[in-house]
């Protein structure tokens, strides 16, 4: 499993990061999880890596993550990769949702959230 975070907040990158390795018990985490503290760096991790799942922020520091949604899903359309849109602004939810995202986690982030997002996923 694949997954890339794009996360201007470098310590809850770094949570999600470490909390997914041990959640999805993943072996190799240097090549298969990456963090990303900018859009443009996020997006060139995914198309380097074209990953399962893809955590984004909204508010970075070049540009807004729900602006990026359908770009990421059109570049993933071979493939059933997931993007969960994070931000604590609420009223984002219904938009992120409608332009392609598959989930949104409010801000602070419940990583009980994240859990059950994974696990629905297992199925």
């Amino acid at each position: 499993m694949k997954i890339v975070i794009i996360e201007d907040e470098q310590d809850l990158g770094v949570l999600l990061r470490n909390f997914l390795v041990r959640q999805l018990n993943i072996k190799t985490p240097e090549a298969s999880v990456k963090v990303a503290a900018s859009l443009s760096e996020g997006l060139l991790c995914i198309r380097e890596m074209s990953p399962d799942w893809i955590f984004i922020d909204n508010n970075l520091p070049d540009g807004k993550g729900i602006d990026e949604i359908q770009t990421i899903k059109n570049a993933g359309h071979e493939r059933s990769m997931k993007v969960v849109m994070m931000s604590a602004m609420t009223n984002l939810k219904e938009e992120a949702l409608k332009l392609g995202a598959d989930y949104f986690l409010d801000k602070p982030i419940s990583f009980v959230e994240v859990k059950h997002i994974i696990a629905a996923n297992k199925r």
